[in-house]
């Protein structure tokens, strides 16, 4: 992949900033990235108020890996469904003749 693929960009998050060199066509996903965990970090401080950074950083983190989990298995249960649907048709097309 030559570099007029990549963009360079910085996401923000608190005081740090995190510059980083992505895909050009993946820009819109790290931004929609940066926008979910700034809700979310928002969410857990208003909501438990005066803990720790880190605190709130790993329950960031957990709330994002449940989602991503949740995601997968829908995934994989779709992708079951898919590959089960040629199988179910053809039990049904032998049961209609009989």
């Amino acid at each position: 992949m030559n570099m007029e693929d990549k963009q360079k960009i910085t996401i923000r998050f608190g005081s740090w900033d995190l510059p980083m060199t992505v895909k050009r066509k993946d820009e819109h996903i790290y931004r929609d990235a940066e926008k979910l965990m700034k809700e979310r970090y928002a969410f857990y401080t208003n909501t438990y108020k005066g803990l720790a950074t880190e605190r709130y950083m790993i329950m960031c983190m957990l709330d994002i890996a449940v989602r991503l989990q949740h995601t997968i298995e829908k995934n994989d249960s779709i992708e079951l469904v898919n590959k089960l649907k040629p199988l179910v048709d053809d039990i049904e097309k032998l049961l209609k003749q009989t």
